[in-house]
């Protein structure tokens, strides 16, 4: 079954959840690329997928949030951007998972006057990214943690154009204000929502940002608006700033997963988490989805 299939069948499809955190954990310093880890640390890449694999994920993230060109650049890693992206599939694969999804962050930058951030040198960045994705065999992409439609509108006609034939998930990172969700530009949910799928998006949703119990709000709002599949993956609850500058998540696994399995009943067609859940967060949502969900192929 191809992933598209997959993702339109009547079952949740489980995903995984954060993988920053947990290599943080394995010795990543702190405000070092995760991503080089592809490259110099492969085994622990492979270890983290496949903890989450072993827990129930049908469909694993690719170590590559922040491997576009203009995000390594900053780090002096701009020209190993196709190494990186083709190391993050292999590295995913040899976890073997069902599927192995492309994860596409933002570029970290803003249009003027907020920032220096011009829309041609995002569209090279993001069919640099994933063409190198694509190349590597990856099932799907995730567009994810946008907080600009702009960007994320051009990030997925980007990916569309290196690889029309492999499905996009696009997830906006939202937050709960007093009139409803925005992000942090003060794009509105359902307006976000409906933009990413008129731009050919395959499933579009949220993640990070919100908590679990926020996102089941969110998801109620937006099941009644779209009528396409959509993918929802908050936060393990809200983060705690600990002493060494790390973040903290408190909330418990069965509490997420209650959450979570209500989002599955609403018919969000993929879940998982974001900041902060692990492999115990996704065995506990794995245990909880409606017990059809997990046994129908």
């Amino acid at each position: 079954m191809s992933f598209r299939a997959r993702l339109l069948a009547l079952e949740a499809l489980l995903l995984d959840g954060g993988m920053g955190s947990a290599l943080i954990a394995r010795g990543l310093k702190l405000g070092a690329p995760p991503e080089s880890w592809n490259l110099e640390r492969a085994e622990d890449v492979t270890a983290v997928h496949r903890l989450y694999v072993d827990a129930g994920s049908e469909a694993i993230h690719t170590n590559s949030f922040g491997a576009n060109p203009l995000r390594l650049g900053a780090y002096g890693l701009a020209d190993r951007c196709e190494e990186i992206n083709r190391a993050a599939v292999s590295v995913a694969r040899a976890a073997r998972p069902r599927f192995v999804i492309g994860d596409v962050g933002p570029t970290g930058e803003y249009l003027p006057p907020l920032g220096r951030g011009d829309i041609e040198s995002w569209r090279a960045a993001f069919e640099r990214q994933g063409r190198a994705l694509a190349e590597a065999g990856v099932d799907a992409f995730h567009l994810e943690t946008m907080s600009d439609i702009r960007e994320a509108q051009i990030a997925l006609e980007s990916l569309l154009r290196v690889a029309p034939a492999i499905p996009v998930m696009a997830s906006m990172a939202f937050e709960r204000k007093k009139r409803g969700f925005f992000t942090v530009m003060g794009d509105p949910l359902v307006a976000s929502l409906v933009a990413l799928a008129e731009a050919g998006a395959t499933a579009v949703g949220a993640n990070c940002n919100l908590t679990s119990d926020d996102m089941v709000a969110l998801m109620t709002e937006a099941v009644a608006a779209v009528s396409m599949p959509l993918v929802a993956q908050p936060n393990a609850g809200t983060p705690e700033l600990a002493g060494d500058g790390s973040f903290r998540y408190a909330q418990r696994p069965a509490d997420f997963a209650s959450d979570m399995a209500a989002i599955a009943r609403l018919g969000v067609r993929a879940v998982g988490g974001c900041c902060g859940s692990d492999d115990r967060f996704i065995a506990a949502l794995r245990m909880a989805l409606p017990r059809n969900e997990m046994e129908r192929e």
